[in-house]
């Protein structure tokens, strides 16, 4: 029977008779040993594990280190909850006092603060005995165990010096591993009657001698940067120490054993327990059955045929795995490159293929016309930010105002002029690629084995042409540019370079988003800007209101001119027409004499004389002379009075 089974008598003889109550007080002191040892080890590789993390936190030591310090915890933990149990045996198997020797004394009485204690309702006693218990003890330890063992995790390391200390470490882990592999395999030797514990310690020692194995391989070979590989140590810690968390754990909901019952061993692991060759996972569970159950597995006919058929049917299952590795699903948005011992031999397309299979065969995935966005002045570790929702506020990458940095701005030196002397300037480009894996098979082929990174290999072959491109455009080029014949030249030159590099990308398309100076020569170029554009406009003014002036004078000089032109020609007719009238007249004197003259005076008398009552005399007509009748037509006197001329008649005098 087990010893937890027995319950004190009142004789202590029966103990006496058990070996390992005779054997308790020296297995006390060597388990007491044995944790203080571990313990100064496991302090000098946490220190040693913090101090090369200050100076290298991406060194293989931290892991290695830490792992180690983690097992060698687990073990200090569960020589410790053996030394608790040894010390209680070694308790009971200690000759009792005799009342008699006892002395009697008189219970000194209360002090004030035993008093104030007993009024407190909280029972202090009982929460000290609380913290003291081995439950609460394993579970904080497993969580120190936990917290060391994943301090030390990583993914990137560096390579190991080709010095003389990892030969040493190698050394002293061999060393430790010759005497964890002695200590392991004296406690499992050791019989239940002399050490109860010493067959849950030993699964412990197998885990300490699982986890300093695993830890040669990344110091026998240094080059060798596989996180897995370095990793592996923890990997087995972490699952024992989780399962040590929970036994402390579950333990605090047990009811509390009477002092006579022999404490419970609970720093042990049914995990521990499985690191055994060859492994049987299956016994654990048939001896529990079997104990508390009655129920033996191995009695049981269907049993015994299943065990007999698993390995046939396993190698079975495991040739029809092996033999559908050759199958391969390409989806829609792929395509599928087929290697047959390593040489490329087919491009598939979308659908069910199936070849020789692994690893004869092989099928490498890549794009189907998947259309890809590169910025060539972002940086190759921003990932792709979130898609914004269309009710909510815009996206950051929606900024494109150039007052503030972005991070798809990309800085280029172009030549630039300081009064008669060449200088550099710098300039902000934001430049956009669309482009996808060339959709024939060659492309493909190109893709997956000419390039490793292809959005990296688009973004340095692009911001090469960029450089070339700029390096020879001054800035007021750039801004007076066609950027679509600009996009379109650095299109070219860029699927030029990457046709020269048999990458298979195809560039759709080119876009210059920007280009703009500096973020920090906002101001003073918006103030460059204005001033221009001010002094454009107040050219342009003027250069209005002189076109103004200058068309107002040519249409006064036109008027002035053509109104001369008029004059001239008017005087020039009113000249002409009293010539002829004058000539006229001369020629009529000369053919008619006086009577030409009479009528003329007569006729320009009537043209002066039109408007006015007149009354003629001729002094020239006499007593003798016959009468003469005037035909003219004068106004009458009636007529002249109704007239606006003046009703007083104008005599001529008499001649």
């Amino acid at each position: 029977m087990q010893p937890s089974q027995y319950s004190q008598p009142a004789d202590p003889s029966p103990l006496t008779s058990q070996a390992c109550y005779a054997l308790a007080p020296a297995q006390a002191i060597l388990a007491a040993r044995v944790v203080f040892g571990l313990s100064a080890a496991i302090f000098l590789l946490i220190v040693t594990a913090l101090l090369t993390g200050i100076f290298e936190p991406s060194s293989r030591w931290i892991p290695l280190l830490s792992a180690n310090a983690a097992v060698l915890t687990l073990l200090a933990v569960s020589f410790y909850n053996a030394q608790r149990i040894c010390q209680w045996r070694a308790g009971k198997f200690a000759p009792s006092i005799e009342p008699e020797a006892v002395l009697t004394e008189v219970e000194p009485s209360a002090t004030v603060y035993q008093r104030l204690g007993a009024l407190m309702p909280v029972n202090l006693s009982r929460i000290n005995d609380f913290l003291k218990s081995d439950g609460v003890w394993l579970a904080s330890m497993a969580a120190l165990v936990l917290f060391v063992a994943l301090k030390g995790w990583g993914n990137q390391f560096l390579a190991l010096d080709e010095g003389s200390l990892r030969w040493v470490a190698i050394a002293m882990i061999a060393a430790a591993m010759f005497a964890a592999l002695v200590a392991e395999r004296h406690l499992a030797v050791t019989v239940n009657e002399a050490w109860p514990e010493a067959c849950a310690i030993a699964p412990i020692l197998r885990l300490v001698l699982a986890v300093q194995f695993l830890s040669l391989p990344a110091l026998i070979f240094p080059t060798a940067n596989i996180s897995l590989l370095i990793n592996l140590p923890a990997i087995l810690v972490v699952p024992v120490a989780i399962e040590f968390l929970l036994r402390g754990l579950f333990s605090l909901f047990t009811p509390p054993q009477a002092e006579e019952i022999e404490p419970a061993f609970l720093a042990k692991s049914q995990l521990a327990t499985q690191l055994v060759w060859p492994p049987r996972p299956l016994l654990l569970l048939q001896h529990n059955l079997h104990r508390h159950f009655g129920i033996d597995l191995r009695q049981l006919w269907a049993f015994t045929v299943l065990r007999r058929a698993c390995l046939p049917v396993l190698s079975l299952m495991l040739l029809c795995g092996w033999l559908l590795t050759g199958m391969q699903q390409v989806s829609p948005t792929q395509r599928g490159i087929y290697e047959r011992f390593g040489n490329p031999v087919a491009v598939l397309p979308p659908g069910l293929h199936y070849g020789l299979p692994w690893p004869f065969g092989q099928m490498m995935l890549t794009e189907n016309g998947q259309v890809h966005e590169l910025a060539a002045g972002e940086e190759a570790s921003v990932g792709a930010e979130p898609l914004a929702s269309a009710e909510g506020e815009a996206p950051p990458n929606a900024d494109r105002l150039w007052d503030a940095m972005h991070s798809f701005d990309k800085a280029q030196m172009i030549a630039g002029q300081s009064g008669n002397q060449q200088s550099l300037q710098i300039i902000n480009s934001d430049v956009r690629f669309m482009w996808r894996i060339g959709l024939t098979d060659n492309a493909a082929l190109a893709a997956v084995y000419h390039s490793i990174n292809l959005p990296e290999l688009i973004r340095s072959t692009a911001n090469q042409v960029l450089v070339h491109q700029f390096s020879s455009m001054t800035l007021e080029q750039l801004l007076g540019e066609q950027r679509h014949d600009l996009a379109r030249q650095i299109k070219q030159a860029v699927q030029q370079k990457l046709d020269g590099l048999h990458s298979g990308v195809e560039l759709l398309a080119t876009v210059v988003e920007a280009i703009h100076p500096p973020a920090g020569a906002a101001n003073a170029f918006h103030g460059v800007q204005a001033a221009q554009i001010s002094a454009q406009a107040l050219i342009s003014r003027e250069r209005g209101h002189a076109a103004e002036l200058a068309a107002s004078a040519q249409t006064s000089a036109s008027t002035r001119q053509n109104q001369a032109k008029i004059n001239a020609t008017d005087v020039t007719s009113k000249a002409q027409s009293t010539a002829r009238r004058f000539a006229a007249q001369k020629q009529a004197v000369a053919q008619s004499g006086q009577v030409f003259v009479d009528e003329l005076w007569f006729s320009q008398l009537r043209q002066t004389l039109g408007k006015s009552p007149l009354l003629i005399i001729d002094h020239r007509i006499g007593a003798t002379a016959q009468p003469t009748i005037d035909l003219r037509e004068f106004p009458s006197l009636s007529q002249a009075a109704g007239s606006d001329a003046p009703s007083k008649p104008t005599q001529e005098p008499s001649r």
